[in-house]
């Protein structure tokens, strides 16, 4: 059965079923969810067997599968002493698509929001139960973390295919002017960064791919492993992307036990064995050059300031025009932080607890950044006015 077909077969049945719209949105819900957990399973279950020498039973490859969909959604995982904080972006983008596709499919046009509340039940009950299953595996869930896939997920999914309830939206209609029209494209300005630092990754694993393929074939996945290791990769590119972000702002990286990765050069340090981080720099000084990176997020501090000028009516004051770049510009350097946060660094103990890019640091850098940006299309429009 696909993914689609199992969704499909969750709005349809019998017709005491269809009487009790609640208990139907609730089998959407779950069937949603159960899509997912089943695509993710399957491609860890056949990595599993298909690894040479792999010495793991069926119930530890399946355990893992469901805590893999888990930790997709944001959840955090207990391993030994250590825990496992590193959410793949593009995974937890694709599971809120994957809910939205849901919702849109499975929900009335009109429901209500009794409704929609048994879907995100529903939804959530299948992820408690892939919870459990996921005790067969040698790591634990940390279930303080469980809300984020089991019921933010859904429920952003449920957003971003209903819109605001109602009285969200009023409320949102009475929010300060600078606010709403300075989200939007300080949203935009938040996914430019992301997407430019993982063009960054990108450019650098092209240079060093002989570095990257030795430690790929280092770890002999074997072709299902190998396949599902590079999935993984490339699931976490907007946490690289991230990452390349803070290097090139300033603020810069830590690979392991304290070691830093800054525009002065890169300390050696110990690095988890996944092969793309073998494209960061190499220990040793970094060429001046390197500084110029900076130039970045001043670049889309520009970009952030005309999108939220187009926001505001040519001929507004100077002061509504600075409240809604500098709000769009404080969403920008937020939701970088935020997704910063939710993507999470850590994959076990000791020195390989703290890893990436430091949220709050890299926020109030981006905050300066942006806003010089920011403030350069600002003193442009202004002379171009009083001209």
């Amino acid at each position: 059965m696909t993914v689609m077909e199992m969704i499909r077969s969750a709005t349809t049945g019998h017709d005491a079923t269809r009487q009790r719209p609640e208990v139907r949105a609730a089998g959407v819900g779950a069937a949603t969810a159960a899509a997912g957990w089943c695509v993710t399973v399957l491609l860890v279950v056949l990595a599993g067997l298909a690894v040479p020498r792999a010495t793991a039973s069926f119930g530890d490859v399946l355990g893992s599968g469901s805590l893999l969909w888990l930790v997709l959604g944001g959840g955090r995982l207990h391993v030994g002493e250590g825990v496992l904080a590193l959410t793949p972006l593009l995974g937890t983008l694709l599971l809120v698509l994957l809910a939205r596709w849901g919702a849109r499919r499975g929900l009335p046009d009109e429901s209500d929001p009794r409704v929609q509340g048994a879907w995100v039940g529903g939804y959530a009950l299948f992820g408690l139960v892939a919870a459990l299953v996921g005790l067969l595996s040698p790591a634990t869930p940390g279930w303080t973390s469980l809300p984020v896939p089991l019921v933010v997920v859904p429920v952003l999914g449920l957003l971003l295919a209903r819109g605001l309830p109602e009285p969200v939206a009023e409320r949102w209609a009475s929010a300060p002017l600078a606010l709403r029209r300075g989200l939007r494209p300080g949203a935009k300005g938040a996914a430019t960064l992301v997407g430019m630092g993982s063009l960054l990754v990108v450019v650098a694993t092209a240079i060093h791919l002989g570095r990257v393929g030795h430690i790929q074939s280092e770890l002999e996945a074997g072709f299902f492993g190998g396949l599902l290791l590079v999935l993984l990769q490339l699931l976490l590119l907007p946490n690289l992307g991230i990452w390349a972000l803070s290097f090139a702002a300033g603020p810069g990286v830590a690979t392991a036990g304290g070691a830093m990765t800054t525009w002065s050069g890169a300390e050696a340090g110990l690095l988890p064995m996944v092969p793309v981080l073998a494209a960061q720099p190499q220990p040793g000084d970094l060429p001046w050059v390197t500084r110029l990176l900076v130039l970045l997020p001043v670049v889309v501090g520009v970009l952030v300031a005309r999108w939220a000028l187009r926001e505001v009516p040519r001929l507004a004051p100077t002061q509504a025009k600075l409240a809604a770049v500098a709000t769009a510009v404080l969403v920008a350097a937020v939701g970088v932080a935020v997704l910063d946060g939710l993507g999470g660094g850590s994959i076990g103990a000791v020195r390989l607890s703290d890893l990436g890019a430091p949220a709050l640091p890299l926020m109030l850098v981006l905050l300066l950044e942006l806003g010089l940006g920011a403030l350069a299309v600002l003193a442009r429009d202004w002379w171009v006015l009083r001209r």
